[in-house]
């Protein structure tokens, strides 16, 4: 099928194009500005709007869904000690189920085209399963983050292995596979990590030729159970033990990075890695801010992703890219510490090439996959628009996302899913609301 979107103002490359025409065909992107003779099948009149790539999530924990809003006022540390963990070990099969499909929904009709959905759990094939499928059912692309831990470097990580040879490509290839490997000091501390895993996990990423995602320098920045302590206690961050062990390169996603130290910046900026930036989960946990202008004028890639409700409440993607530019121009005292350009393609391309997808996602452009999200701007919220990016970035909201394609699908058109009916959508939030719940009742966060 032939789709036009037409009279819409078109995000592109690094800069904006007023009343542009975007024509797709099949899956694929094939003009921007102007169209071949041919009629398009079905034309879609965007004025008044703005058309982007898909907006790319390159850190989110889809199962977080369950615990919004249960961390209360706790900093990071007690956030993982007495909110996280309990959660963890109480979650079953059925509850990922419901939980992917909640956090792919939620994230499609906010714009979100594709996520990067790190595990904290070591998962089985049936958990997988249970994962993934909803991520087809839906239609957004997911790329998976295989946990590794240190005891899989004894039969040479079969486990990841298999889930690799099982779920890359799945779905159409919407499912691509990476692996999570925790190096942060506090993963350390914790026994889930060692500099034999982190080695061999990052050999089997360069084999499979694939991203490798990472909670880094995060935390508060206590003495007594931050990450000043465990940098105060092993004399090198967490930068520095990657740098040292030789794989820190550009396949590497760095979640949050909040505090880099020393020569950090000079290391992730000489070695092409991206820092997947979580303003909203940063600020709820008290964090710190990441010096994102920073990093930037230090030639650091850096992303945004959302991080999951539990940490933030939040899985809105426009809410990130506000809270970036709002947190840096706070920093620095200046109101445009980070340009309107730059805050949207941190959201989109930059995101597409933290996972080493930018070939493919990311931009609009002839040969690109038809990953497309409308925002309406003419809302009660926006109007007048005097400046498109200023008001996409300061005023909208995700819920503002007219029409989302993935893959020359609409998965959402005009705010409505295409896949499922409303009537559904209120049975899975019954059933998420419930689940929920009881999720946090077995971990003794609600009284029994």
């Amino acid at each position: 099928m032939r789709t036009l979107f037409t009279g819409g103002a078109v995000f592109t490359e690094g800069k904006l194009l007023p009343d542009t025409d975007v024509l797709v065909d099949g899956t694929t992107i094939t003009s921007i500005g102007t169209a071949d003779a041919r009629p398009a099948d079905r034309t879609i009149d965007v004025t008044g709007c703005l058309v982007l790539p898909g907006l790319i999530n390159t850190h989110q924990h889809d199962w977080y869904v369950f615990g919004r809003g249960l961390g209360g006022g706790m900093l990071l540390e007690q956030w993982i000690s007495d909110c996280l963990f309990p959660m963890k070990s109480h979650v079953t099969v059925d509850d990922l189920r419901l939980a992917s499909e909640v956090a792919s929904l939620d994230m499609l009709r906010g714009g979100t085209t594709t996520s990067v959905n790190h595990q904290v759990n070591e998962t089985t094939l049936a958990e997988e399963e249970a994962i993934l499928q909803p991520v087809a059912d839906t239609g957004i692309r997911q790329f998976f983050g295989k946990v590794i831990r240190p005891h899989d470097a004894s039969d040479g990580y079969a486990s990841a292995q298999e889930s690799f040879a099982k779920w890359d490509g799945y779905a159409d290839g919407r499912v691509r596979v990476g692996f999570v490997l925790e190096a942060t000091a506090h993963w350390v501390h914790m026994g889930t990590c060692s500099e034999e895993m982190v080695i061999g996990g990052h050999a089997l990423a360069v084999a499979k030729d694939t991203f490798v995602s990472s909670h880094i320098a995060g935390g508060t920045m206590s003495r007594d159970s931050g990450y000043l302590k465990f940098v105060l206690e092993t004399g090198r961050t967490d930068l520095q033990f990657l740098h040292r062990l030789g794989v820190l390169d550009d396949r590497w996603i760095l979640a949050h990075t909040i505090h880099p130290r020393d020569n950090d910046l000079d290391l992730i900026a000489a070695s092409g890695s991206t820092v997947a930036h979580t303003p909203s989960s940063e600020a709820a946990r008290g964090g710190g801010i990441t010096p994102v202008a920073r990093m930037l004028s230090n030639g650091v890639h850096v992303s945004v992703g959302t991080d999951g409700p539990m940490v933030d409440l939040s899985n809105d993607m426009v809410e990130q890219l506000k809270l970036t530019r709002l947190l840096q121009n706070q920093v620095h005292l200046s109101p445009s510490s980070i340009s309107l350009e730059k805050i949207v393609s941190m959201g989109t391309s930059a995101g597409a090439r933290a996972v080493r997808a930018e070939d493919r996602i990311g931009t609009l452009a002839p040969g690109m996959a038809a990953d497309i999200a409308v925002f309406d701007l003419h809302t009660l919220h926006s109007v007048p628009v005097h400046d498109v990016l200023s008001t996409f970035v300061h005023t909208t909201r995700g819920r503002d996302a007219r029409h989302v394609m993935v893959d020359g699908e609409l998965l959402v058109e005009n705010g409505k899913f295409t896949r499922v009916n409303d009537l559904y959508i209120t049975s899975l939030l019954d059933q998420a609301g419930a689940r929920g719940q009881a999720l946090a009742r077995r971990a003794g966060l609600l009284p029994a």
